[in-house]
């Protein structure tokens, strides 16, 4: 499996404070099935500005390759939407140095200003991937459904993917969320001590779109390759929608 969603790099924010115990939750992800993780790390300006990013990389990389843990790491960043972002873009590591860019919200940032930041994006050939979207609840459902349509990619924490909240049953059912990621951060809060997780959401949302949820279309976003989208296949509302539509259709045809 791939986790697009971690942060295992020590020192850098808010995970992992040394390299033991980012060396631990290795160890432990490759236990329950992880082969590659992304390491990124908060970008919160003002925060966390990827000092020493690179600099405790390496020493992490070069310490896997010493211990033989049969596990890649890869850079990315989660990014904080700012306003600021043009002053600091690149200095902001996108997964892999490829397309995709994890981006979370504040809670009082509005729908209109993160579709707005979500559009100039996708319009400059980056595409966006809204994490833990169960979390915000000033994003409407219908938000989401037309950020997925304009192309966003949705993903869900492991952890709260098991609740039975209402917009949670929605999403996974609907099939809107296109990655499962863990979003680790250290010992006692979201490690890998999530064997049974992971077998609970497979039961919950079936082998298939398990599979797609945690190996191939994390694995699609680490290679920078077009993921597989299933969204809203089994969504009424949108179901009820077409059905109106095509009498609609029919309407205008016959009596225009």
């Amino acid at each position: 499996m791939v986790d697009i969603h971690s942060h295992i790099l020590f020192g850098v924010d808010d995970g992992a404070k040394d390299i033991g115990e980012s060396i631990e939750l290795l160890k432990q992800a490759v236990s329950v099935g992880y082969t590659d993780i992304v390491c990124s790390s908060h970008y919160y300006i003002g925060l966390y500005e990827n000092e020493k990013y690179e600099e405790n990389f390496t020493i992490l990389e070069n310490r896997i390759k010493e211990l033989n843990i049969p596990i890649k790491i890869l850079r990315g960043n989660e990014f904080n939407l700012d306003l600021d972002y043009v002053i600091h873009k690149k200095n902001i590591n996108k997964i892999n140095n490829g397309k995709y860019f994890l981006v979370e919200i504040k809670r009082g940032i509005m729908y209109s200003t993160c579709k707005g930041f979500f559009e100039t994006l996708l319009q400059k050939g980056i595409i966006p991937i809204f994490a833990h979207v169960e979390r915000y609840e000033q994003i409407k459902i219908e938000n989401l459904r037309e950020l997925s349509e304009m192309g966003v990619i949705l993903q869900m924490n492991l952890k709260s993917s098991l609740s039975e909240r209402e917009r949670i049953n929605y999403l996974l059912e609907n099939r809107y969320i296109d990655v499962i990621a863990t979003d680790s951060h250290s010992f006692g809060r979201r490690d890998y001590n999530i064997e049974d997780d992971l077998k609970r959401l497979k039961v919950r949302v079936g082998e298939e779109y398990f599979k797609i949820l945690t190996e191939i279309n994390p694995r699609k976003i680490i290679n920078s390759e077009d993921i597989v989208k299933h969204k809203g296949e089994r969504d009424e509302f949108k179901k009820s929608n077409r059905i109106v539509s095509f009498f609609h259709n029919m309407w205008n045809k016959l009596f225009r």
